[in-house]
């Protein structure tokens, strides 16, 4: 299961991302994620008001599924920013309402209490700087605002019934080497202290464990498209053999293994303060 369903890095400030945005089916692996966690990251975003007239920023927007989804909500009179070092597949969606912004968040950050909602989806969990990082979207956030992070714990990653020891190896490899890029395999559960620490308040959490079946056609695309990916770098160091890989993709095709993707962790917090202006009063 891929911990960045929608996040591009720079070099700057990190070791390197450990996936490469220009893979072949790189569009499909997002989209993979994209379709198990959008809806819920909408419904979130919708119990903290986000309506007509609101101004977003969607950072690591990746596909740019979830900003379309706020540019629905927000109307005409509102502003999505997707945000991404890589905006080969944002550009497109620019309109009126969504601005696409090519940046590189850890060397160039928001502009400061500009926005009513800012997003962010498996992006931090990547990132050695992250603790600096949430301060800055936490400072981008109008007062009255909120910002929304979501993330990963790999609590629920190794889970699959029946018992597999392919499937403990390889998802066992694919943290391994997301270690070696500074990847925070349990950041999801540091999260709601992490906001609090970062000025926030009202912080609330919400936790995801999603089932993904083991299909015959489909397979388990979540699991597949990232071990496909990360293949080359867990056979040279080692992890895997090419028959583990074998193994593992023949295990996400044999129609019943239950497997469980890492455990989503989402928490919003409000940013202190009064409300942001109203819709007449931006006007």
């Amino acid at each position: 299961m891929s911990s960045a369903a929608a996040m591009t890095i720079g070099t700057g400030s990190t070791s390197a991302y450990a996936l490469d945005q220009s893979w072949h089916a790189e569009r499909d692996r997002l989209t993979s994620l994209t379709a198990l966690y959008d809806e819920g990251t909408l419904d979130l975003a919708v119990r903290l008001g986000l309506g007509p007239g609101w101004r977003c920023a969607d950072v690591g927007a990746g596909t740019g599924s979830v900003a379309r989804l706020f540019a629905q909500r927000v109307g005409p009179s509102g502003q999505v920013l997707a945000v991404d070092l890589d905006t080969r597949f944002l550009e497109p969606l620019a309109t009126g309402v969504i601005e696409v912004e090519q940046a590189d968040l850890t060397l160039t950050p928001l502009p400061s209490g500009s926005f009513d909602l800012v997003h962010a989806r498996l992006l931090l969990e990547h990132l050695p700087v992250r603790a600096r990082l949430l301060r800055e979207l936490a400072a981008a956030v109008r007062p009255g605002g909120w910002l929304l992070v979501e993330d990963f714990d790999w609590v629920t990653a190794g889970l699959v019934d029946p018992p597999s020891a392919v499937h403990e190896k390889v998802s066992n490899a694919v943290r391994s080497v997301f270690a070696v890029h500074g990847y925070d395999a349990q950041y999801g559960r540091r999260l709601p202290r992490a906001m609090a620490a970062a000025g926030l308040r009202e912080v609330v959490t919400r936790i995801d464990a999603r089932q993904v079946d083991a299909d015959p056609g489909a397979g388990v695309p979540q699991w597949e498209l990232l071990v496909h990916q990360l293949a080359p770098a867990m056979l040279a160091q080692g992890l895997v053999t090419p028959a583990d890989l074998a193994d593992f993709r023949a295990l996400c095709h044999d129609g019943d293994t239950v497997l469980f993707a890492p455990l989503m962790v989402s928490v919003a917090g409000r940013r202190p303060g009064p409300a942001g202006l109203t819709e007449d009063e931006r006007e």
